[in-house]
């Protein structure tokens, strides 16, 4: 209805120019693109039922994947999903920022995003190993490795949880195909000597790995003061987490890596409201259960 009364006034004004000029208003001009716009509008405004259709519409527009039209009967592992959302997003600035959710002691929930590094490579024997089938010759590993301060939040989260339960839940949005995934599992944390697993050669080796492929910037963070605590002016680090010969420091006690094995994935794509879970099964390995379920 607004668009059809701004249509009269301007209609109006553009009356009364024609006194002036019949043929070289700048309102003339206005008055016919005006004509355009509402003849694509009805006469209701768009609402919120209409904005899904024009993301549809602009994703098509735009050449942009659209599931719909692969779409097959046959399921397929969320890490296939996730490998494809992954390739698609691949150029986009932030795009492996990820929301990882725990549980305080209080019982209120606890949210902060953090940076995905990738999926953890382990032999099939491995503890920690967990993987899914991505063909019948293929298994892929399904860890996911991220880092964290040792005086954060999440690790004294984890630490307090009642039964051992390291719990957590990553979200996961990928903005350019409209997919979202939330991954739940359990945390697991390497450090130096402060955790359970912290003898096992191939963690040690990972955390070694993971330490000299940060930024020098990022290194540093890691000597800074407690996070939280009060601001006691810029703290003295060395810089790039390097010696006065420029050679790397060896990894603080406060540079974890954290691992999350997944053991429930529900992933749900906007594009065509493609509904899947995938939940691990009884053997906390390598089979997954998976089945489509309503958006």
């Amino acid at each position: 209805m607004r668009a059809i009364l701004l249509q009269k006034q301007i209609l109006s004004l553009y009356l009364t120019a024609t006194h002036i000029s019949a043929f070289h208003s700048p309102l003339k001009d206005i008055y016919h693109c005006m004509s355009r716009m509402s003849s694509n509008m009805s006469s209701d405004d768009v609402g919120l039922k209409d904005v899904g259709q024009q993301q549809q519409s602009n994703k098509k527009n735009n050449n942009i994947f659209n599931p719909s039209t692969t779409r097959t009967d046959k399921l397929s592992s969320w890490r296939s999903h996730i490998d494809l959302s992954i390739k698609r997003s691949r150029k986009i600035r932030g795009s492996n920022y990820v929301q990882i959710a725990t549980t305080a002691s209080n019982g209120e929930p606890r949210c902060r995003t953090v940076v995905f590094r990738g999926f953890q490579e382990f032999p099939n024997d491995h503890p920690i190993s967990v993987t899914a089938a991505i063909s019948e010759s293929d298994s892929t590993s399904c860890v996911m490795k991220m880092i964290t301060d040792n005086r954060s939040n999440k690790v004294s989260e984890v630490k307090a949880a009642s039964n051992n339960n390291s719990t957590a839940e990553i979200v996961w949005w990928f903005p350019k195909s409209s997919e979202q995934y939330r991954i739940r599992g359990k945390l697991l944390f390497v450090g130096n000597g402060q955790f359970e697993l912290d003898n096992d050669e191939s963690l040690m080796n990972a955390r070694k790995q993971q330490w000299g492929n940060l930024r020098d910037a990022a290194r540093e963070q890691f000597f800074w003061n407690e996070p939280g605590a009060a601001f006691e002016g810029e703290p003295n680090v060395p810089a790039g987490g390097r010696d006065k010969e420029g050679a790397l420091i060896p990894a603080p006690d406060t540079f974890l890596l954290m691992f999350l094995l997944p053991e429930r994935v529900d992933y749900l794509c906007l594009t065509d409201n493609y509904h899947q879970v995938d939940e691990l099964a009884a053997d906390k390995k390598t089979s997954w259960e998976m089945k489509r379920v309503n958006p």
